[in-house]
């Protein structure tokens, strides 16, 4: 069986009953407020997400065409 990880916002309240689904489908369910990488298995923190957002919009990104203007750049 292939398995997904989704993070989902859900009112307090309905945290018992998403537990009750989650045990009668069989899903792994917890909480957890930290940001969590399926990808690489961590959970993130804020500086890290903005670090992320930061490189998707070119903040602080040198581009260089190879490893001898890479070098002469740093």
């Amino acid at each position: 069986m292939n398995s997904v990880s989704v993070n989902i916002s859900l009112p307090q309240s309905d945290i018992p009953f998403m537990r009750m689904l989650g045990q009668r489908m069989g899903w792994r369910v917890r909480e957890n407020d930290a940001l969590f990488d399926p990808e690489s298995g961590k959970y993130l923190n804020e500086e890290t997400m903005q670090t992320i957002r930061d490189m998707e919009e070119g903040k602080g990104v040198m581009r260089c065409s190879n490893i001898d203007e890479l070098l002469a750049a740093v």
